[in-house]
């Protein structure tokens, strides 16, 4: 995982987009200018891996000389950019970190929370890809290699998530003596927002200088020289199932998608892991409580990314008073399931997956 500097937005005096000193806390350290309406999210930070196989081995590489666990090994990965897809930032990580250019087959494993010093947390989406070239220690890497089950440095792990991306392979494989070649089958696509873009950064959180665009996500101040980084943000959701059907709602006519019907969804809070995301949406927007059982699938645009789960309903019941974002909830069988055209967003693609896995009838 590429080490990045610590990013001082979240602290400077004045909105980064417009300059205005007019800044409100709203909650959680998120903060909105007055005079823009911009807001400053603190979601937890999108990292992008790439688990590249062959032959039943997997490529890691060994740490260099970065600020975190030197010396230790990894799959390739970063921080997703913004304006940059997952799959897309999860390619060239592993094209600046070992040289090589690989081909993303789909994601490999459920997302991952990893807890940080600063109580913001990253959240890792993992790519399984393939390469055809011969992989190169690069950026801040000291070694690369080809790793099959029995050959993985377990005890010299970089992560947590790292030896539960590891073991979870495993757990899957056919062969314990190799990793899978193969993704599960989640639903993922890459899906327009319709909202207006996510204003850009234009000054310096440490001097208040002019900044330039350096790279996808990434800025640097022309007086202070320092770097900005700006990221998608993380969201959740969770499809709640009851008796063969799913929970759904009608969005409101002053929201995007207005009057089309979507599983329940929002911004990750600093420190909190996908799970928990979607299962707190979900009872704040329709009073039911249920688990986050499954992976659904993973959707994306550039300015942000949706992990949706599905899982049993355990208790509560659609109360007016839990409802700010749909005007109605239904919960609906196969038959009764409205068409296509009228979901909104990734619902087309999830309520499709829950069929297909019988999970809806």
């Amino acid at each position: 995982m590429t080490s990045l500097p610590t990013d001082a937005a979240d602290d400077a005096p004045y909105c980064t987009v417009c300059g205005s000193p007019r800044l409100v806390e709203r909650f959680l350290g998120h903060r909105r200018c007055e005079a823009c309406g911009t807001t400053r999210w603190r979601n937890p930070l999108p990292v992008a891996e790439a688990v590249i196989v062959r032959d039943g081995r997997i490529l890691l590489i060994r740490r260099g000389d970065v600020e975190r666990s030197p010396g230790t090994w990894t799959v390739p990965g970063g921080f997703i950019g913004l304006g940059e897809t997952p799959p897309a930032a999860a390619a060239r990580e592993a094209s600046e970190e070992t040289g090589v250019n690989v081909r993303i087959l789909g994601l490999v494993a459920p997302p991952r929370h990893l807890s940080t010093p600063d109580g913001r947390g990253h959240v890792l989406l993992s790519f399984l890809a393939v390469t055809e070239d011969e992989p190169r220690p690069a950026h801040e890497v000291a070694e690369v290699r080809w790793c099959a089950p029995d050959e993985v440095p377990w005890a010299a792990l970089a992560f947590p998530t790292t030896e539960a991306l590891l073991r979870g392979l495993v757990a899957r494989s056919a062969d314990p003596h190799r990793f899978p070649d193969d993704a599960p089958d989640v639903a993922t696509a890459e899906i327009p927002s319709g909202r207006a873009p996510q204003p850009r950064p234009r000054f310096c959180p440490h001097c208040g200088g002019p900044l330039v665009a350096s790279a996808v996500g990434v800025w640097q101040c022309a007086r202070c020289a320092s770097w900005h980084y700006e990221n998608p943000r993380a969201t959740a959701g969770l499809l709640a199932l009851r008796d063969g059907r799913v929970l759904l709602g009608r969005r409101r006519p002053d929201v995007t998608g207005a009057g089309r019907w979507a599983g329940p969804s929002g911004h990750a809070e600093p420190g909190e892991a996908p799970e928990e995301t979607a299962m707190r949406e979900l009872f704040e927007e329709t009073g039911v409580r249920a688990v986050a059982e499954r992976l659904a699938g993973v959707f994306w645009d550039g300015d942000h990314f949706e992990i949706v789960y599905a899982g049993p309903a355990v208790d509560g019941d659609a109360a007016a008073s839990h409802r700010p974002e749909f005007t109605e909830i239904e919960w609906f069988d196969r038959a009764s399931l409205p068409p296509a055209g009228a979901l909104h967003h990734s619902a087309a693609y999830t309520t499709a997956w829950l069929v297909r896995q019988g999970l809806v009838r």
